[in-house]
């Protein structure tokens, strides 16, 4: 899993670390795909990626060609459903019922239900291995603290994952970040590093 939407909250140094260590076939939960040249297009570009489950592709032409052409396994999904199915993993839940795309190509093909006489699609919680997010500020413990919206999927995405890897522009001792500031608790987070090289990824991308 990787936080994130645009260049806010996206861990690009974690990203850019999962290119140096050449992990290969990986499976990429990720709101968006970022834009050509940064975050996950690099990604993408280094042949590393083998599915991605996502909500917005549409800045990314590699990833639209690659999913066009069935050389990459991209599962588009709606961002709210996304955001519950992650949700549903992180708070040990199978899953949820909804009627989102369900006379749609969306729902073609997923499982349902009949509850009171209505049909429903049974939506899978949406578990990983590994969550890679960025925080403005965290503590030694991993509680963070998050720059607007730069929250988005992270606190859902730390609860879901095995593993949870935490950047952050600045990393304080335990006890520093007052209570009522924390974003989201370090109970789910299990390693911690400072931003060293802010790249121009960190800043929002201007058209």
């Amino acid at each position: 899993m990787v936080s994130g939407f645009g260049s806010s909250g996206t861990p690009f140094s974690l990203i850019d670390e999962l290119i140096s260590q050449g992990q290969q076939d990986l499976t990429i939960i990720k709101n968006d795909a970022n834009e050509d040249g940064v975050g996950l297009y690099k990604l993408v570009k280094t042949g590393q990626v083998k599915k991605l489950y996502a909500t917005h592709i549409g800045l990314n032409t590699m990833v639209m060609k690659l999913a066009e052409s069935g050389e990459m396994d991209v599962e588009l999904i709606p961002q709210g459903i996304m955001a519950e199915r992650i949700r549903c993993a992180g708070v040990g839940v199978a899953g949820f019922l909804s009627t989102i795309g369900l006379d749609i190509d969306y729902g073609k093909g997923k499982p349902t239900v009949e509850v009171d006489g209505e049909k429903y699609i049974f939506e899978k919680a949406l578990g990983a291995d590994f969550a890679i997010i960025r925080a403005e500020i965290a503590d030694t413990f991993g509680n963070m603290r998050y720059n607007t919206a730069g929250i988005n999927f992270a606190p859902l995405m730390a609860m879901a994952a095995d593993i949870t890897l935490v950047e952050a522009k600045k990393v304080v001792d335990a006890g520093e970040i007052d209570p009522e500031d924390v974003h989201a608790s370090g109970i789910s987070v299990d390693y911690v590093s400072q931003i060293t090289n802010f790249t121009r990824e960190y800043n929002a991308i201007r058209r």
